[in-house]
């Protein structure tokens, strides 16, 4: 009797979590605030392994402010399987004109155009990725 095909997990290197971080539009922003988690989905843009986005005034900028300790996750799902990378780092409002410019190189798009013109980079710690294949796949 043969046993069905496990799945696998794949710990990716930090070269591939930035290179898949890159390929996405859409991430996940997660800020902590007296102990309350909060979850924020956001367009953002990669550049020389940091992670950049826009805000606007709101709980977001605030939550940021309060407490610069972020994590930020982006992943995808297709048939052939499934990655996901989480970034921790600190998160920093871009003021001066050196760094709003270097923001502005990435190209980033907002998916919602709704008056979001504070930037934010988040500078990481720690970086951590896995890749997931069903095991009728292997």
């Amino acid at each position: 009797m043969s046993t069905p095909p496990q799945p696998s997990q794949t710990v990716l290197t930090e070269e591939e979590s930035w290179s898949l971080l890159a390929g996405q539009k859409i991430g996940r922003l997660v800020t902590s605030v007296a102990g309350e988690p909060e979850i924020f989905p956001v367009s953002f843009a990669v550049a020389d392994q940091r992670i950049f986005l826009r805000t606007k005034p709101g709980t977001k900028l605030a939550e940021v402010t309060i407490s610069p300790r972020v994590a930020f996750e982006a992943d995808e799902i297709g048939d052939d399987g499934a990655w996901s990378v989480v970034v921790k780092g600190r998160a920093q409002i871009l003021e001066h004109e050196d760094d709003l410019a270097e923001a502005r190189t990435t190209g980033l798009v907002s998916y919602l155009e709704d008056g979001k013109t504070v930037w934010i980079r988040i500078a990481p710690s720690e970086v951590s990725g896995r890749r997931l294949v069903p095991g009728d796949l292997r």
